[in-house]
């Protein structure tokens, strides 16, 4: 075949060049048809044989290769055709170019696929190879595996013997057919030993066939097996290396054996060879970075290989196409970066200084490491991780069709919405593949059922929302409705889509543990392998450690995914995020730790370094293990409980086989058990070192709790007695109690415990206590148990206090301690006293008094130590959660999960009961104590009712009423949770909120009283109205006297005057219509009475309130909704529910709680969201007010008579909207949680300062009460952090997050410590400073917080938005000095604090990473610690002092230009394009200040829309003047900075005018008087001139947006540029290079024969012939540089016949030669040189043939067929030379 290639390509040259000679000369074409008929001819010969060929593929069942063989011949065919074709044209019309075309197009194809028919050809024989070889190594394992006396034995021999015949007969054809000398030489070596090894092989087995006893025979036929294994080996290593087939060997199904471990160990080669080929080029080592580089190239090929015979080799498309594709783009690194590496390494070996190519090189290795990882990430299977991110892709859109259905944008909709489906069917595209690929038959149908559920459901859904899409647009009048269901479609799809991910989750903790166990053994291994030198074990280690920790990582992530457990959701995410980050690492390290240390086992430094590579997969194997140690304890635990129980029962029934298999597994777990909370110690050592001590204790307790278990069963199985049962159930007991303590140290803090401990003791007490009241007497084991628990509380209680830093506490701890040790004391002697004397009343009576004594000293251990509310607040979203899983086990069916979920609830409520009856003892005002006492009994009398409500449901599972009656026990625990945890909690102002409910709804009683002239009912509620009032108005100053906030001080006092004077009208009108029932005038007018008085109470608890108002909105708006969505579901039931339910709904309180939405509303700084919460508030306002009435006058709540199903059917209608309206607000007052966590962080370090000021003014009161305030800020604020860390996609956010939580829960205790010893020891400096570290340190977590709950990557985005409000903030307080209005001045000045301490907080937290970062940070802190607070200072005084205050305003208005020229400053640093900003605010200026005008135009003016309108507009061109001002920082146009300058000046003294008028419309629209025509006039004439200059300030921002894009675009373009200019000289150099190669190429042989003797011998022709093709192979890099189409061919004719010459010297000179190898090699290496030179001929043909006069065109394969010819040429010379040195 090779033949025929030649004379092919040689007749198909001639005519190529037939065709370029004639174009040269414009000449006719000679008749090159008989030429044609005859490639015609040979071609249809070749063809045919090699159809034939083609066939003996079916040997080997490979179809697509014969396949792919007959489609080359036929691609040859159709070729040849196109030649005859051309050619027979040109033979009548010697000119016609297109037929030229045709000629050239049919010879490139002939040449390219005659070469690639070739390598299909030599493919088959390796096939063939490698095939025999597999079968060869089958033989020999069947054959070495029989056993002495085999009657197959001689069978088996002759089978093996032929087989390694077949192998040498097919070995000695192929080394007939190869050129290359060293492959063939291996070729015979092998050969030859395995004709050696064979008989021996026989022989050793035949002997041990004889004598089974002979382990020599045995053992040495091993040893020589092993051999033989080891040359089949090589054999087809070097039948691979000698094919000449381009193909991968993958596409021959099973030949290349290679997998996965193999792709992932030649990563970590390319990996080490990287370091070491940079290391080699910084040092200057060309060698080895040669050899380096060459590695690289061979591992991404193998790689390429690997991937490819992977993909083959899987039936799953979606691997199959990762892996193809990944195969794919690192073929095309390849060819593309790979290909130029030798260059550039040459370059900056000659050049180690130029950065340039050095930092280029290194991206160019991490782009190849990158398609290297690519194929080792595609190689793995399908998982779960999988899933994961395609639910992240879904959810993505989903929250981006969100937002198109909220902004209306219907084009964005259009483009997403048929995005939904192929993206929901990428996960279930993975699903189905998972469910494929998963052996177990119960998890495969459940995965498969998941998939057809949600396929079909998603697909339902889907179609509906692209339905409603098109709706949506059309029906603008029902957006709402339509808006409302498309988000409730988009929340089930995703629901489906995490359903699906929790499905695949399917990893559990004890498979890590299983795993882990597995890693230990393997690294043990490994150790042992390296320091014996066992190459195979040490692989086999590695392969093992190194999927065990990715299974490690893989199911910590299924588990992270499904677990509720939030405290081993939060360990496992830490765990997942190092694991992510530094796995890969570890890896490598301990692969290039290993080989290093195989090098040399008796280096210390080398064994060293691998311990500690050990060390790091160890630390990281124990964090997985740790992470779910509860988890593993717990179902440990159970099994424990399970296995102990049984082993109980085998004994009793006798089985003693079964009883020992029981008690190693009891065993077993209690190991198990010992070493998880052994490495949970480790993970809390640092950070709580006396609980780890603590873990181990009980954890050696528990182990040694084994050989006393073991010693006890073996005695009951000798003899069982009560003696001997006794002592086993003595031992069973005593591992349960250590295990139960084991568990508690593992699970809880040292605090938990104590808490929990008590809780249980106060239960136990309490029982006691209601069992005496009740006459029953006391027992024995009920004190013992009692007792035994104190004294275990005791001891923990002395060990928590040696590990407490604070002296103050340790000693309250250890007093509290000692008081309860001695009560225990009396109290064990009082009990026995009573036992022993039944009927000793007195003796009853002392047990009752110290059990009331022990009751109070234990609440007092607790109380005393702990922060009770700090606890409670914590607890209560705990109590919560477990309530909805016990409504979702019921929902479920589940009835193990039911008694889980209840026992997990039961315990828990008691816990919070113990915690409120502490609470409760603390509180000093005599009402709320009554109101938490009435809490406590009703949740005691729910947790009572809840045991038998379960059992109930529990038995009758399918029974409407159980269920019913369970769900609304439950739905009434949530209320009373949230009730006694809110009054334990309560602070002056929810106090005050409290009081505010209880007036609201006697004033609704009076109104009610009033409707139906019941005088009593109007005077009962009238009285306990005006006494409520009077409790507010005592308690509002005294919240007054303890602020520093002068203007809320100033607030609080006259809303309380004038609510005191408003419930003297009240009071009034109710006497007047009393005295005139049937006047409606006078009833109206205590209506009216009512509701100021209701807004009023409102204004004051807002203004009493220190709290964040959205927050507070959002709070009071969820109660509204909670009352109004229960009072549905009884609607819903009907019946006497509903009639309850109607009569029981409490209005008063429903509008007093919408009037507080207002008052907060007032609070909220930013106007926008105002504007927004304003009109949801009147729309919900207006809804609960049709409610109310429908209620009040339709149904009526004073008549017996019952409201029709019509009614209630129209009732929850009127609710249900209601309800919706209620989320709403919720909605648009709920902010990211950024924004949120910033306000809350502000309003936490105003609490800090006052806690830092009243410790250092010596005021206890205020500490404590500062203190609590504190401890409940907190709490909400570390709920919104977890669900923030929920919220975040960044896994290194979401795990600081989770780290900063749990600092916060810590750090209120510490705090209140530090601050009372401050006031303790005032000269105690060291107490001061704590104090203010903690406090510091608090601040800073704080920060962390606000800047880690984001998803946006600018860490400045936040920052701009505060400079906005700064912004605003400054220009309010300036106008509101300059006007001398007392309360703007108050207001600006809370709000300006407000933005001092959020400067301050994202100053000390925003990246010092870059010189402008560090500017940006330097500028802030300036202004929010030295600007900020001169203004504050100075403002103040104008507030407290006004007479003499005239200097201050002087300060005041100059820091205030200071500043807004700081904030411009800034925001041209942090904002790049503030013209973007400028256009965007004008658009929404443009907005507001229509509705402006439209709102003043009406016949009846809303002074709180104008509000609304004027607030946003003067927070807009606040904003305005601000980035104009940034943007004339950063133009460069001189006109346009003066202009933006200008015209922000103009824009900032329009803002008090606008102020101005406002305040003119606002106190005529409040006195009731008609808004005279020229305020409107001139309001609108104001916003005019603002429009005005507004709109000339965004044509500045257009143009230098203009502008900018202009100059962008000139710098891209110019970037092209130059980037094609460097690519052009790159590709010059390249030619240069290559050409420089050809021609070394050419030198190296001139250089070889330039001293030889050139005479008429037999070699002194042969080196004259190899000079002249030196000379030869100058003119070939000349014409293939210059793209000499005709020289290229020429030369490579003559390089031939040189050759050819060469070959037949050589041939004669080896003739002479005594020796046959060195005779061999000779004629091998002058044969090579001839096969190179044919390819030299089909390159110029091809490249002839070619359109392309691109003259890099097949350059690399000349430079290849260039160098190898000098190689070869060169190797037949020294050969002759060696030769002749021999006969010498």
């Amino acid at each position: 075949m090779e033949q025929l290639l030649e004379a092919i390509s040689d007749a198909v040259s001639s005519m190529v060049l037939y065709s370029v000679e004639a174009d040269e000369s414009n000449a006719a074409i000679p008749n090159i048809l008989p030429g044609a008929q005859g490639v015609k001819s040979t071609v249809d010969y070749l063809v045919d044989l090699a159809s034939k060929s083609a066939a003996l593929w079916d040997n080997f069942n490979q179809p697509d290769m014969k396949v792919k063989m007959i489609d080359t011949c036929d691609k040859i065919k159709e070729s040849t055709g196109f030649l005859l074709e051309s050619a027979t044209i040109l033979s009548n019309m010697p000119f016609n170019k297109p037929a030229k075309k045709i000629l050239l197009k049919g010879a490139k194809g002939i040449m390219e696929h005659m070469v690639v028919l070739l390598q299909q050809a030599d493919l088959y024989e390796v096939t063939r190879l490698i095939r025999y070889c597999r079968r060869c190594e089958s033989k020999l394992k069947i054959f070495i595996g029989l056993d002495p006396g085999e009657t197959f034995f001689a069978t088996a021999a002759q089978d093996f013997v032929t087989s390694t015949v077949e192998v040498g007969k097919i070995v000695t054809k192929r080394i007939g057919e190869i050129d290359d000398y060293a492959l063939k030489k291996r070729f015979e070596e092998a050969n030859s030993s395995l004709k050696v090894e064979v008989p021996v092989v026989l022989q050793h087995f035949a002997y041990y066939q004889r004598d089974a006893n002979d382990r020599h025979s045995f053992d040495q036929g091993h040893i020589v097996a092993k051999t033989i294994f080891s040359i089949i080996d090589e054999i087809i290593t070097v039948a691979r290396l000698s094919a000449k087939s381009p193909f991968d060997l993958s596409m021959i199904q099973g030949l290349d054996l290679r997998d996965d471990d193999d792709l992932k160990d030649v990563n970590i080669l390319i990996s080490q060879e990287k370091s070491r080929l940079l290391s080699a080029i910084e040092a200057g080592d060309g060698k080895e970075a040669s050899r380096a580089l060459k590695a690289i190239k061979k591992g991404l090929t193998d790689q390429i290989v690997i991937s490819k015979a992977l993909a083959k080799s899987t039936d799953n498309p979606i691997e199959k196409k990762r892996l193809e594709d990944a195969a794919r783009n690192a073929e095309f690194i390849l060819d593309s970066i790979v290909a130029q590496f030798g260059q550039a390494v040459e370059e900056l070996l000659s050049r180690p200084d130029n950065s340039i190519l050095f930092n280029r090189l290194k991206a160019n290795l991490d782009t190849i490491m990158e398609a290297s990882d690519q194929m080792v990430t595609s190689s793995a299977r399908l998982s779960s991780n999988d899933v994961s991110e395609a639910t992240k892709n879904l959810e993505e859109l989903i929250e981006k069709v969100r937002g198109n259905i909220s902004k209306s944008e219907f084009e964005k909709l259009a483009v997403n919405i048929p995005l939904l489906q192929p993206t929901f069917n990428d996960i279930l595209d993975i699903v189905d593949g998972i469910a494929m690929g998963t052996q177990d038959a119960t998890i495969k149908q459940s995965l498969e059922f998941a998939s057809k559920e949600g396929r079909n459901r998603g697909s339902e859904i889907i179609g509906r929302l692209e339905q409603l899409s098109k709706q949506l647009e059309k029906n603008p009048n029902n957006k709402r409705e339509i808006e409302l269901e498309m988000n409730q479609l988009l929340t089930q799809l995703n629901q489906i889509g995490r359903d699906l991910l929790k499905a695949v989750s399917l990893g559990t903790s004890n498979q890590i543990y299983e795993t882990h166990k597995s890693i230990e053994e393997n690294l043990a291994k490994l150790k042992q392998a390296v320091l014996s030198n066992d190459q195979k074990e040490v692989t086999t280690a590695l392969r093992a450690i190194r999927k065990g920790m990715n299974d490690q990582l893989n199911i910590a992530k299924s588990i992270e995914r499904i677990t509720e457990d939030q405290q081993m959701k939060d360990a496992l995410q830490a765990a997942i995020l190092k694991a992510d980050e530094e796995l890969n690492d570890l890896i490598k390290n301990l692969y290039t730790s290993t080989q290093e240390a195989m090098l040399d086992s008796s280096n210390p430094k080398a064994i060293a370094k691998l311990d500690e590579s050990i060390r790091g997969i160890d630390e990281m194997n124990q964090s997985f293990l740790g992470a779910v140690s509860r988890d593993i304890m717990t179902e440990n635990t159970k099994q424990m409980e399970l296995k102990l129980a049984q082993l109980v029962h085998s004994l009793k029934s006798g089985d003693q086989q079964l009883t020992v298999q029981v008690l190693k597994g009891v065993i077993e777990d209690i190991k198990k058990q010992g070493l998880v909370a052994e490495l949970a110690s480790n993970s809390i050592k640092d950070s709580d070192e006396h609980r780890a001590n603590r873990i181990k204790e009980r954890a050696v307790d528990l182990t040694n709790t084994g050989p006393n278990l073991v010693k006890s069963v073996k005695a009951n199985l000798i003899e069982m007695n009560s003696d001997n049962l006794s002592a086993l159930v003595q031992n069973i007991g005593q591992i349960r109690e250590t295990n139960k303590d084991l568990n508690n140290a593992v699970f809880m803090s040292t605090e938990e415990e104590l808490l929990e401990n008590s809780a249980k003791i106060d239960q136990e007490m309490r029982r006691i206590q209601t069992a005496l009241a009740n006459g029953k007497p006391i027992t024995e084991q009920e004190i013992n148990s009692l007792m035994k628990k104190m004294n275990n509380q005791i001891r923990l209680a002395h060990q928590h206090a040696k590990s407490m830093k604070d002296p103050n506490s340790k000693k309250i701890l250890l007093d509290t301690t000692d008081n309860l040790n001695k009560l225990v004391s009396l109290l064990v002697d009082a009990c026995k006293q009573s036992i022993d004397n039944p009927s000793d009343e007195k003796a009853k009576q002392k047990v009752k008094d110290l059990l009331n004594e022990a009751i109070k000293a234990n609440l007092d251990l607790i109380g005393n130590s702990f922060s009770t509310a700090e606890e409670l607040v914590y607890g209560t979203p705990n109590l919560l959660k477990l309530i909805s899983k016990l409504e979702e086990a019921m929902a479920n069916g589940d009835l193990d999960e039911i008694k889980r979920c209840f026992k997990e609830l039961n315990e828990e409520l008691s816990k919070q009961l113990f915690l409120a009856r502490i609470a409760e003892a603390s509180i000093t005002d005599p009402e709320r104590k009554k109101q938490l006492l009435e809490a406590i009994a009703d949740l005691e009398r729910l947790q009572t009712d809840l045991y038998p409500s379960v059992m109930e449901f529990i038995s009758n599972p399918n029974s409407k009423e159980a269920r019913e009656n369970l769900q609304q026990l439950l739905r009434k625990l949530k209320n009373d949770v949230e009730r006694v945890s809110s009054i334990s909690s309560t602070s002056p102002s929810e106090h005050l909120e409290s009081k505010s409910y209880a007036v609201a709804n006697e004033l609704n009683k009076v109104e009610r009283g009033l409707h139906s002239n019941n005088q009593a009912e109007v005077n009962d509620g009238a009285n306990k109205a005006i006494a409520g009032i009077k409790q507010q108005i005592q308690l509002s100053k005294h919240i007054a006297e303890h602020t520093d906030n002068i203007a809320q001080k100033r607030e609080i006092i006259d809303l309380s005057d004038r609510l005191e004077k408003q419930a003297l009208v009240l009071q009034q009108a109710i006497k007047e219509s009393l005295a005139n029932p049937s006047s409606a005038a006078h009833k109206e007018k205590v209506y009216q009475a009512s509701c100021a008085t209701r807004t009023l109470m409102a204004q004051l608890i807002a203004a009493s309130s220190s709290k964040v108002p959205e927050e507070q909105i959002i709070t009071t708006a969820q109660s509204i909704k909670r009352d109004l969505d229960n009072l549905s579901i009884a609607l819903a039931k009907g019946g006497k529910d509903a009639e309850k339910a109607i009569k029981e709904f409490k209005s008063g309180e429903t509008k007093q709680k919408i009037e507080l939405l207002k008052a907060y509303a007032s609070k909220v700084q930013n106007p926008h969201q105002k504007k927004q919460i304003n009109q949801a508030i009147a729309q919900l306002e207006e809804n609960v007010k049709q409610s109310i009435d429908f209620v009040e006058k339709t149904i009526g709540t004073t008549t017996d008579k019952p409201s029709t199903v019509e009614q209630q059917k129209k009732l929850k209608e009127l609710i249900d909207n209601s309800s919706v309206a209620a989320n709403q607000v919720i909605s648009v007052s709920t902010g990211s949680n950024e924004d949120r966590l910033l306000s809350k962080a502000v309003k936490i370090n105003e609490t800090l300062d006052r806690i830092s000021k009243s410790a250092h003014g010596g005021n206890k009161a205020d500490v404590d009460s500062n203190v609590k305030e504190l401890r409940e800020e907190l709490g909400d604020t570390i709920q919104l952090i977890k669900q923030a860390s929920e919220n975040v996609k960044d896994p290194h956010k979401k795990v600081a997050l989770n780290e900063i939580a749990e600092k916060l829960k810590l750090v209120s205790q510490p705090i209140s410590n530090a601050a009372n010893n401050t006031i303790s020891k005032p000269s105690d400096n060291a107490s001061k400073t704590e104090l203010n570290n903690l406090i510091n340190q608090t601040k800073e977590l704080l920060g962390k917080a606000v800047v880690n709950s984001t998803n946006n990557d600018n860490p400045t985005q936040q920052l701009d938005q505060v400079l906005y409000k700064a912004s605003n903030d400054i220009n309010r307080l300036n106008n509101a000095v300059e006007s001398g209005d007392q309360k703007s001045i108050g207001d600006s000045l809370t709000n300006l604090k407000d933005t001092e301490n959020r400067l301050k907080i994202l100053g000390n937290s925003l990246p010092s990473n870059s010189v402008e970062s560090e500017k940006v940070k330097k500028s802030i802190q300036e202004i929010s610690n030295q600007v900020l607070p001169s203004i504050i200072n100075n403002a103040t005084v104008i507030l407290t002092q006004p007479k003499d205050s005239n200097n201050s305003k002087s300060i005041v208005n100059k820091e205030s230009k200071k500043a807004l020229s700081d904030l411009s400053n800034v925001i041209s640093i942090t904002n790049k394009s503030p013209e973007e900003k400028i256009i965007a605010n004008g658009t929404v200026l443009h907005r507001d200040t229509d509705q402006l005008n439209t709102s003043t135009k009406q016949s009846k003016i809303d002074p709180t829309q104008v509000q609304n309108n004027v607030d946003t507009i003067y927070k807009t061109v606040a904003e305005q003047t601000l980035l104009a001002r940034a943007l004339a920082n950063q133009t460069s146009n001189t006109s346009r900075k003066q202009s933006l300058q200008d015209k922000s000046d103009q824009l900032e003294k329009l803002l008090p005018e606008l102020e101005k008028a406002n305040k003119d419309i606002q106190s005529s629209a409040s006195s009731g008087k008609p808004v005279d025509k020229q305020m409107v006039d001139r309001l609108d004439k104001i916003t005019n001139d603002i429009k005005s200059i507004n709109q000339s300030i965004v044509s500045e921002a257009i143009n230098e947006k203009l502008e900018k894009e202009h100059k962008e675009r000139e710098i891209r373009e110019a970037a092209y540029r130059e980037e094609q200019e460097r690519l052009r000289r790159e590709k010059e150099e390249r030619e240069k290079a290559q050409q420089d190669e050809v021609l070394a190429a050419a030198q190296k042989i001139a250089e070889r024969t330039k001293n030889l003797n050139k005479d008429q011998t037999p070699e002194g022709k042969l080196y004259s012939t190899a000079q002249g093709i030196a000379g030869i192979m100058r003119d070939l890099s000349i014409a293939a540089t210059t793209n000499d189409k005709k020289g290229m061919i020429t030369c490579s004719k003559l390089l031939a016949e040189q050759v050819a010459l060469y070959l037949q010297q050589a041939k004669e000179t080896a003739s002479k030669c005594t020796d046959p190898k060195l005779k061999e090699q000779i004629i091998t290496a002058a044969q090579a040189a001839k096969n190179f030179t044919v390819q030299l001929k089909i390159i110029a043909a091809v490249k002839a043939a070619s359109d392309d006069d691109d003259p890099s065109s097949n350059k690399q394969q000349l430079v290849k067929c260039a160098k190898g010819l000098a190689k070869a040429i060169v190797g037949t010379i020294n050969a002759v030379e060696i030769g002749q040195i021999r006969v010498k």
